[in-house]
């Protein structure tokens, strides 16, 4: 209560001041912001002689400034200083007047005298770094804080604003020592901050010679100091900001053995590999947190992850090495054997389906499994689940009567639902595939209000994709030549030739699709399908590792179809390739900010923020 009784009183006395302002000062005030500063001047002076405070001083120094007039400067300053011998701004005003009149030894030695009689006290030093500050005289602000750390035997103190001084000045090297300096007693309490000034001095690094500087004096300080695990700490956390995963890799294992916690970061750097595509160093990671023992930390989450991160790997890949395919079918055998078969491991057996249908040429041993999954289960939503599941497979096999059935059961079983939604545009995509347009259309179009954002997205692509290419076929402009080339009948030929295209990507056939891919654009290479047909390319060269290629086509989507649908998707996937594939963390952080500014209403730009902050070392600590 006294508290706020104080803060009120405060408030009242503040407003009561000003209230109480004098026309003179009003007046003067009025002349300072015409920039009659003559005038100015002469009201200020009379009232600076009767009440000498800060608030009429700063409009009087300035309005003769502005004239230039140096001698009334020094005059007005030696009387503020007598009048307050322990404010340290006068006497840097004072020293600022004698330079401003090109009088820099006077100016230079009121500079020094205020250094070599500062106090050791925090807010004298505190003062006078602000006072040198505030007139932009950074080096001298640097001087007091050096000086005062050492009368304070403190050389933490003001680091935060010696930083923004570095910074100011360009000095990376200093920036770097300063970080440092915070954790050099291997105090973790101060990682974050010095992980904050690496990191702003990185944000205009395009060139990442600041990065390469900052790394190699941090390996410089590991080597010279390997007992101080802060030190390591910020090197791993300076390898994954830049995506360098085998290095961090090393680096969490030594810290991992150094403070006798395994696991501990070894672990969660296999979760941030795993995000960023680097599928080996994750698993690599996992096997060595596994290969600890049960008393290690975080060995259960690791073997439950391993098989999670190793289906990620294989199902991104393209081809796949089936001896991969058959040890990860017998490591997901042994683990549902060893869980069993309920609810707890639904996302091992969806994933064990999948893998047995698409990869190892098993389909009825997977819908075996969903089938048995399905009974063990009194969930109606688990049973809707693994029903897609099935039609999925039924539809991999050519069963389309099969799978559109298991769709249509779902999406009537669940209508309001998001799975039942994820049914129904299931089905509509098996329409597309077996070439029925009009009816795939018509559910495309319900879809297009999905609850579900990303279904909905996808509808609407897939009911413009025929929207606009059975327009185009129907006016017929290339008939004759398309006839003439491919001998069949071209009523939207293109169109179904991209459906299937797209049933061959569904059925991991890449090789197959990607020709007739490249049958499609040469049926039309200036149709509206030649940016899908780029699209998909793209996608299907990043599985197979040919990313330069895949860049190629993106770049072209960018450049000759930038006002279509698939303008954002190419984009995001160039940041994306540029960040987790290509490495270029400059060129990744320039698409993300294209997505944001150039895509605003685009499905991407959440995660091109989130990605763009990342990047930039927001979300690492």
């Amino acid at each position: 209560m006294k508290k706020i009784l104080f803060v009120f009183l405060l408030i009242f006395s503040c407003g009561a001041l000003f209230a109480q302002q004098s026309e003179e000062e009003k007046l003067a005030l009025q002349y300072y912001k015409d920039k009659e500063f003559d005038k100015a001047v002469e009201l200020f002076e009379k009232i600076q002689s009767k009440k000498p405070n800060s608030y009429v001083y700063y409009y009087y120094y300035a309005s003769l400034m502005e004239l230039q007039r140096y001698d009334d400067l020094e005059k007005l300053c030696k009387r503020q200083v007598r009048n307050f011998p322990n404010v340290q701004r006068y006497k840097v005003d004072l020293g600022y007047a004698y330079e401003r009149a090109g009088e820099n030894q006077k100016a230079e030695k009121q500079y020094q005298e205020l250094l070599r009689n500062l106090q050791a006290k925090e807010f004298s030093v505190q003062e006078l770094y602000s006072a040198f500050y505030s007139r932009l005289k950074y080096d001298y602000a640097i001087e007091s804080i050096l000086k005062g750390r050492k009368l304070l035997n403190n050389d933490k103190f003001l680091a935060k604003e010696i930083i923004a001084l570095y910074q100011h000045l360009n000095q990376t090297e200093k920036i770097i020592d300063e970080a440092l300096n915070l954790v050099k007693e291997d105090d973790e309490t101060y990682l974050e901050q010095a992980q904050t000034a690496i990191q702003n001095l990185l944000q205009d690094d395009e060139d990442q010679i600041k990065y390469n500087t900052v790394k190699t004096t941090l390996q410089k300080y590991t080597q010279k100091y390997p007992s101080n695990i802060s030190y390591l700490n910020l090197l791993l956390w300076i390898n994954q900001l830049h995506k360098d995963f085998p290095e961090a890799l090393e680096l969490a294992k030594s810290i991992d053995k150094r403070t006798k916690k395994e696991g501990l970061k070894t672990y969660p750097l296999a979760l941030v590999a795993a995000e960023n595509k680097d599928y080996e160093t994750a698993i690599e990671a996992l096997n060595y947190v596994i290969s600890k023992g049960e008393d290690a930390m975080n060995y259960v989450l690791a073997k439950m992850k391993i098989l999670d991160v190793r289906y990620q790997q294989l199902t991104s890949t393209s081809p796949v090495k089936m001896v991969d395919a058959m040890n990860l079918e017998r490591d997901f055998q042994k683990a549902l054997e060893e869980n069993g078969i309920h609810s707890g491991t639904m996302d091992w057996i969806r994933k064990y389906a999948h893998l047995l249908a698409f990869y190892v040429n098993k389909p009825q041993a997977a819908i075996d499994l969903l089938t048995h999954a399905s009974s063990n289960t009194k969930d109606n939503k688990e049973k809707s689940q693994y029903k897609i599941d099935m039609a999925d497979i039924q539809l991999y096999m050519g069963d389309i009567w099969e799978a559109s059935l298991n769709y249509s059961q779902v999406d009537k079983a669940l209508p309001n639902d998001a799975l039942g939604s994820e049914a129904k545009f299931k089905n509509a995509k098996l329409s597309f595939y077996i070439g029925e347009f009009d009816w795939a259309k018509s559910q495309l179009d319900v879809l297009a209000a999905a609850t579900t954002k990303l279904i909905s997205n996808d509808a609407i692509y897939f009911s413009l994709l025929i929207a606009d290419n059975q327009e185009e076929e129907e006016e017929g402009d290339d008939e004759d030549t398309t006839q003439m080339l491919f001998g069949q009948e071209t009523k939207n030929l293109p169109l179904k030739k991209y459906a299937e295209a797209d049933f061959l990507i569904f059925q991991n056939k890449d090789d197959k699709a990607l020709e007739v891919l490249d049958t499609v654009i040469a049926m039309s290479p200036f149709g509206t399908l030649v940016d899908d047909a780029l699209y998909q390319k793209a996608l299907i060269f990043i599985k197979q590792k040919n990313y330069l290629g895949a860049e190629a086509l993106l770049k072209k989507i960018e450049e000759n179809h930038g006002t279509e649908l698939l303008a954002d998707d190419a984009v995001y996937q160039l940041a994306e390739l540029y960040e987790y594939y290509l490495k270029d963390i400059p060129k990744a952080m320039e698409y993300y900010q294209k997505i944001i500014r150039d895509f605003s209403s685009s499905l991407y730009v959440v995660e091109a923020r989130k990605h763009y902050r990342t990047l930039r070392g927001d979300n690492i600590h």
